[in-house]
C-alpha cells in the first residue's frame, strides 16, 4: 500500500495549527532545559531546532549563548517563541520549516535538537536523515520522544481508537525507543546514548485537563471537532478515565507524570 506522505503531512499541519499547542507546551520547558543540559551546549555554537514550537529548546539553547534558529511548520507557534525571546532579552532566530525537508545546507549546525516534534512527522527515515544532514561530522544531535507507554503515547493510542490513522503510517510513539532511534540513525552517528526521563504536568483536575486539551491541544481539538453526539461524550468519559490511571495526585487534583526518551547521539 502507498501512503501519501505528502498529504499526510498537510492534515498533521492543519491538527497541530488548531488551538494552541504553546497553552500546553509551557508545562513542559524542563524537558528543553534537560536536553541542552545533556548536550552541553556552549556559547557561541550554532544551534538547529526543529519542530521547536513555541521555542521551550530553541530558548534554552539562547539562555547559554549559542546562535540559535528555532523552526517549526506552524508561524503562530514560532511567533510565541519571538515574542518569548524579545521578553527575556535573548537573541533567537525563528524560520518556518518541515522537519522532513529542512532548507539548511549540508553540515550547516554543530547541534541539532527536537523535543515531543520531528517524532511525529510522517517520513520518520527522512526526518532522520535530514535532522543529521543538516549537523557537522562530529556535532552532537539531541531528541525528547514520548515513549508508547507514556501517558501521551497512551492518549494517541485513544485517538485512533476514535479517529483511525491513514493505513501504512508508523505509529510516532516508536521514536520513543532505543531501538527505532538505533535503527533510524544507523552507522550514521558514532555514538548514541537514550535515558528514560520524565516531567510532569499539574492541574485542577483531570476532568479540567481534558477541557484544556480540547480546546487547546491540536490532537484532541482535531477528534472533538471531528466526532459528533454521542461519539464525543464517549470520547471525553474515555480520555478522562485514561487521566485518571494515570494521575498520581491523591488531594483531588491531577499531577500526571509524562514519560519520554531523551536521545544524545554524534555524528559520525
Amino acid at each position: 500500500m502507498v501512503v501519501d506522505l505528502g498529504k499526510i503531512t498537510e492534515r498533521q499541519q492543519e491538527m497541530w495549527s488548531t488551538g494552541d499547542f504553546h497553552r500546553i507546551g509551557v508545562g513542559l520547558l524542563v524537558v528543553g532545559e534537560m536536553l541542552v543540559r545533556s548536550l552541553h551546549v556552549h556559547a557561541g555554537e550554532k544551534v538547529l531546532d526543529v519542530a521547536g514550537g513555541a521555542g521551550n529548546t530553541a530558548l534554552a539553547a539562547a539562555r547559554r549563548w549559542a546562535e540559535v534558529v528555532c523552526t517549526d511548520y506552524v508561524p503562530e507557534l514560532l511567533r510565541h517563541a519571538e515574542r518569548r525571546a524579545e521578553a527575556e532579552g535573548l537573541s533567537l532566530r525563528t524560520q518556518v520549516a518541515d522537519a522532513q525537508q529542512l532548507p539548511f545546507e549540508d553540515g550547516s549546525f554543530d547541534v541539532v535538537t527536537s523535543t515531543l516534534g520531528a517524532m511525529f512527522a510522517p517520513d520518520q527515515l527522512r526526518t532522520a536523515s535530514e535532522l543529521l544532514r543538516v549537523l557537522r561530522g562530529g556535532g552532537r544531535l539531541g531528541m525528547a520522544n514520548w515513549t508508547p507507554q507514556s501517558w501521551i503515547g497512551s492518549q494517541f493510542a485513544l485517538l485512533t481508537q476514535f479517529v483511525p490513522s491513514p493505513p501504512g503510517l508508523v505509529s510516532p510513539g516508536v521514536w520513543g525507543t532505543e531501538e527505532r532511534v538505533r535503527e533510524l540513525f544507523g552507522d550514521r552517528v558514532l555514538s548514541l546514548e537514550t535515558r528514560r526521563q520524565q516531567v510532569e504536568i499539574c492541574y485542577h483536575d483531570t476532568t479540567g485537563l481534558f477541557d484544556l486539551f480540547r480546546e487547546w491541544f491540536g490532537p484532541v481539538a482535531t477528534v472533538w471537532r471531528t466526532l459528533a453526539e454521542p461519539q464525543r461524550e464517549k470520547f471525553r468519559d474515555s480520555w478522562i478515565t485514561l487521566a485518571d490511571e494515570f494521575n498520581v495526585a491523591r488531594d483531588g487534583t491531577c499531577e500526571m507524570p509524562f514519560e519520554y526518551l531523551e536521545v544524545v547521539a554524534v555524528k559520525a
